[in-house]
């Protein structure tokens, strides 16, 4: 049976081949509190059998290893058909663009489906992404096995080396990250009656699937508070968000983002409107009204509940320099009712000071106007970055046909330039009754941006019977996040190795190292640098077995 072993740091395809200079042994390096994954492709004869698995670890490792937990996801393939633009949105299908891993339209392997049990095999060639969970407790070691694959009467062993680092990935992230979930998705996708019970069991889920990557906030937004008016009165119910709220900090979420209070009908429009009424000016008298009782009413739930203190709060999303003066007004009637509460949003124009406390610019408008923002951290302001629908060309971005380690680099720039979060508005929100398997590049809202959407976009995950399916692009974040996180160890003792680490594969938002290979020794180094450095134990006693 033909195989062979992939990194997870690179794209696997249904046309992949198999090769006979190819890998055929399973050999990973990680930190402790971290997952260590591949991709395994596999050529069938017997095409209807069951697939089975099992990890057997030698006898020498196996006193050790026992809370080593392995996971099997069956890799799935999704359509792009049309590339990423240039700068934004996409390009016809055919139009040449060097910065994309292939022409469109072909079908890459995303979407990761967990499998428990053995599966019945459906195609000649079946994929798998397997991963193995690396609990901090782990003693450091290099430990030994195989992995057994059989289906029918074929079978292979597939030797494997885990080579587990002293080094250890806090639990606690010092690197906020967000990325925002559609609850009506979360519903509709799954056949769901919206706020049904099923609905709250699969929100669960989802908030599972958004801590695995390391988010740390979540978005509430207003549409999960019941809003009644009666002639400029207006009560609310916050029944259902302390219910939300209550869930996601279950899980381990730290960080609350109350939703936007307003937004724009046009892109290019001056003034906003109220998010839940869309024909009333949020700066208007009867905006006013409104903000007036609800901002109030929000603080106070919010300090009741003890959640006060761990709350940021939206105003209006991307404000740009026609709508800047809207937006300082509408800022200031927000701190007038929320003070002391700090203010966040994703924006277009920079010079909007003094009326968001967390700057968000695109990478691409970080690096337009670094000097600026490198100024207002200097004056102790805090800067994260977002990515979207742009920016595209060789920007580091989420996409499906830009290189996968594109995506776990993004934690690299918030380390290189001192950017304290990162923001993603599309976790699973998939567009116009969109099928998240087969891409139609759906467009943004008509009147807003009218513009296609680059493929995965819209979102990091696909939903499956049981819940949310992961992906390749999501373990990438994960796994910058905890590259991030040892990057921080490694500069809080010796800040010119960490830098000189990550200058040997990352040198700009533009411009990074993409053959894996090259960036293995880098994360090699790193995790040599943070266990001889970090910890009081020294590198020749590491225990290897």
């Amino acid at each position: 049976m033909p195989y062979q072993v992939f990194s997870a740091n690179e794209w696997l395809y249904p046309d992949s081949l198999i090769t006979e200079s190819g890998l055929d042994s399973i050999s990973l390096s990680t930190a402790r509190g971290s997952r260590a994954g591949c991709q395994i492709l596999i050529q069938l004869e017997d095409v209807g059998a069951a697939l089975a698995w099992t990890y057997i670890p030698t006898p020498s490792a196996a006193m050790n290893c026992d809370n080593i937990q392995m996971e099997v996801f069956r890799l799935r393939d999704v359509l792009v058909n049309e590339n990423t633009g240039p700068t934004y949105s996409t390009i016809p299908a055919g139009t040449p663009a060097d910065y994309v891993t292939r022409p469109a339209p072909f079908r890459v392997y995303d979407a990761l489906q967990r499998v428990d049990q053995p599966f019945t095999t459906s195609s000649p060639k079946e994929a798998l992404y397997v991963s193995w969970h690396i609990p901090s407790s782990l003693l450091p070691s290099i430990y030994s096995g195989e992995l057994c694959l059989t289906t029918g009467d074929q079978a292979i062993n597939i030797p494997v080396t885990l080579e587990v680092f002293q080094a250890v990935v806090p639990q606690q992230e010092t690197l906020a990250i967000t990325n925002w979930l559609s609850n009506q998705n979360a519903a509709t996708y799954h056949g769901l009656e919206l706020w049904s019970e099923d609905h709250w069991h699969m929100l669960r889920k989802y908030g599972e699937a958004m801590r695995r990557t390391r988010q740390t906030h979540f978005l509430v937004g207003l549409e999960l508070i019941d809003i009644q008016e009666d002639t400029g009165h207006y009560t609310f119910d916050f029944t259902k968000v302390k219910r939300y709220i209550e869930l996601f900090l279950s899980l381990g979420f730290t960080g609350i983002e109350g939703g936007h209070l307003a937004s724009r009908i046009g892109w290019d429009d001056p003034l906003f409107v109220l998010s839940c009424r869309n024909d009333i000016k949020a700066t208007s008298p009867e905006g006013y009204t409104f903000l007036a009782q609800f901002l109030p009413a929000w603080q106070q739930f919010l300090l009741q509940n003890d959640w006060l203190d761990r709350t940021i709060q939206h105003v209006a999303d991307e404000p740009i320099q026609e709508s800047a003066s809207d937006f300082r007004i509408l800022s200031s009637i927000v701190r007038k009712f929320m003070p002391g509460v700090k203010l966040i949003e994703a924006m277009i124009y920079p010079h909007i000071e003094g009326s968001i406390d967390i700057w968000v610019p695109t990478n691409e408008g970080f690096d337009q106007h670094q000097a600026h923002f490198q100024h207002l951290q200097n004056l102790g302001e805090t800067v994260w970055f977002y990515t979207c629908w742009n920016p595209g060309g060789h920007y580091l971005n989420r996409f499906l046909d830009i290189p996968l380690l594109k995506t776990r680099y993004l934690h690299w720039g918030n380390y290189k330039y001192g950017l304290k979060g990162y923001l993603h508005w599309g976790f699973n929100m998939y567009l116009d009754d969109q099928d998240p398997f087969e891409l139609t590049c759906p467009y943004l809202a008509p009147g807003v941006h009218a513009k296609r959407v680059p493929s995965g976009d819209t979102h990091i995950v696909y939903p499956d019977t049981e819940g949310p399916m992961l992906s390749m692009r999501l373990e990438a974040m994960r796994s910058g996040g905890e590259d991030y996180e040892l990057l921080q160890l490694l500069a809080s003792v010796n800040k010119p190795l960490a830098d000189e680490i990550l200058q040997s594969c990352f040198f700009s938002f533009t411009g990074v190292e993409t053959d894996p290979t090259h960036f293995d020794l880098a994360h090699r180094r790193l995790l040599e640098a943070v266990s001889a450095s970090c910890y009081n134990f020294p590198e020749n006693e590491r225990v290897l077995t």
